[in-house]
């Protein structure tokens, strides 16, 4: 008798640190994620002005979605084209929407984000990096609720430390197909400052 593979998530903590990324003022289950794991609490902004999110990569994201989200509804995945994306390229992931949200598909990952993390994902999944690092469960969690609000998130989360960049300052933004369902975010990821020494990863 055959068995389904093994779900490469787990769906139960994503679930709740998810919920309390998009509903909560208050994130006691996240910050203690994130302690657990000897990291400071992420910063989370719903619906970031260009001011919260001070990079210019990801004020210019800020700009354009607010520019093609006008009378309330979402930008299109037709509207990312390189040329209009100019002034953040390097800085942008395009994630495909996968398995109903509980996973993402890296279709493009910026050059510069590839060299401060130490690898292109491209092509690759969410959950790869949730099966070696904290930061994946994080990430899957923070757009499952970007998912659920249909709106721009903007965090900064401490990275493992054998990744060359301390944190991260991420903008999420969803984007929709002509159905109106979101099978596409948009995110401008701009890395935090240099590390003066790692530690080597976990085997």
């Amino acid at each position: 008798m055959s068995h389904p593979p093994p779900d490469p998530v787990d769906r139960a903590l994503i679930s709740e640190l998810a919920g309390e990324i998009a509903r909560s003022a208050e994130r006691p289950k996240l910050a203690a994620y994130f302690a657990g794991n000897g990291a400071p609490p992420p910063r989370v902004v719903w619906q970031p002005s260009e001011d919260d999110v001070r990079h210019e990569p990801l004020r210019f994201l800020v700009g354009f979605w607010q520019m093609h989200s006008a009378g309330g509804r979402l930008p299109g995945v037709d509207m990312v084209e390189p040329f209009a994306l100019k002034p953040a390229l390097g800085y942008i992931m395009l994630l495909d929407v996968l398995d109903d949200g509980w996973d993402y598909r890296y279709r493009l990952y910026g050059t510069n984000i590839a060299q401060r993390l130490g690898q292109d994902l491209t092509g690759r999944r969410t959950s790869d990096i949730s099966k070696r690092a904290f930061t994946g469960t994080f990430y899957i969690a923070a757009y499952r609720a970007v998912l659920e609000r249909r709106a721009p998130l903007f965090t900064v989360s401490a990275s493992p430390r054998y990744v060359a960049a301390v944190d991260w300052w991420r903008l999420a933004l969803p984007l929709a197909a002509p159905d109106g369902a979101v099978t596409r975010l948009l995110v401008g990821n701009v890395p935090g400052d240099w590390r003066s020494t790692r530690e080597p990863p976990a085997p």
